[in-house]
């Protein structure tokens, strides 16, 4: 914990903002005058109440029945058709606080028509004041190219949480990700989950797969976690390779079939399969691992399922 709040201004917490303010005051006046303290303390529990009731008014960090604004602050390019995408939180000290694995729903008006969306937040599930989303561009996307005409101090609305996986650590020994595109991002919510908690021990392996190496999100950081995390694996799979030297570093085309058997180990209770990306890519593999043996997953899979879709 001290390491978390190194750093943070203490003055904007709660505990340090209140409760600290109101022992000193009483404190201080019982060394003034001892006879003031009785009044000192009314006009504390006034204070106190009216912080209560503006606290009340305020609305929540997150809201799932409705949907509530909030602002760009940052966006970040990260590949020729992809960006972060920050959006400030009411207060510094505010967590998103959503279960590992659940996303956010947004809700855009294009042409007079309400867009909704499903994003999965990619910062850390401890940070602070924000909440950060991947979203990926393509030729017919109209909300992702909605997106890309935002600025800092644009406002976008979001609701939620929504989402049938529940994250828990070491809910299985190992995991296999299978991700395509922006499919990744559900994954890093949870092998975020993962190496950040000490007390989890669950091995991971990633086969993320992208049209070309630019398409790939967040290389640098994947690359990184694998030097730095020994329980995590990845493998790359491109469709259009820049060079023949490719193979060295994943595989050329699509995930198949032989590459599942390759890379994944023989079917048993120990491991559990997380899928996301195109649905087409998704109902392949749903049959090609069923073929190998797993057990027959579903596009509405369930919390419990071995075999899950996002």
């Amino acid at each position: 914990m001290a390491e978390k709040l190194e750093g943070q201004d203490l003055l904007k917490t709660p505990l340090h903002g209140i409760y600290i303010p109101i022992i000193l005051s009483i404190v201080g006046t019982a060394i003034v005058n001892y006879e003031y303290v009785p009044y000192m303390i009314l006009l504390l529990a006034i204070f106190i109440g009216f912080h209560i009731i503006r606290i009340k008014c305020q609305r929540q960090v997150l809201s799932s029945k409705k949907f509530q604004e909030y602002e760009l602050i940052d966006k970040t390019i990260i590949s020729k058709n992809s960006a972060i995408y920050r959006f400030k939180l009411d207060h510094d000290f505010d967590k998103l606080n959503i279960p590992i694995g659940h996303h956010l729903v947004c809700k855009v008006n294009i042409n007079d028509k309400d867009e909704i969306r499903y994003y999965t937040p990619i910062n850390n599930q401890y940070d602070e004041g924000f909440f950060d989303i991947i979203v990926k561009s393509y030729k017919d996307g109209s909300v992702s190219k909605y997106f890309a005409t935002l600025n800092p101090g644009a406002k976008v609305l979001f609701k939620g949480p929504v989402g049938r996986m529940s994250y828990k650590p070491n809910m299985s020994k190992e995991i296999v990700m299978i991700a395509g595109g922006s499919g990744l991002t559900p994954m890093l919510a949870v092998l975020g989950s993962i190496i950040t908690t000490p007390t989890d021990t669950t091995k991971v392996k990633l086969l993320f797969a992208n049209e070309t190496e630019n398409d790939i999100l967040l290389r640098d950081e994947l690359d990184e976690y694998v030097k730095s995390y020994p329980g995590f694996e990845l493998k790359y799979i491109v469709n259009h390779p820049s060079s023949l030297n490719w193979n060295d570093n994943g595989y050329t085309g699509w995930i198949t079939k032989d590459i599942l058997n390759k890379e994944l180990p023989s079917p048993n209770a120990d491991t559990k399969i997380f899928i996301c990306g195109p649905i087409d890519m998704k109902k392949q593999m749903l049959q090609d691992l069923e073929d190998l043996g797993w057990s027959k997953g579903t596009l509405q899979s369930k919390q419990d399922d071995q075999v899950f879709c996002f």
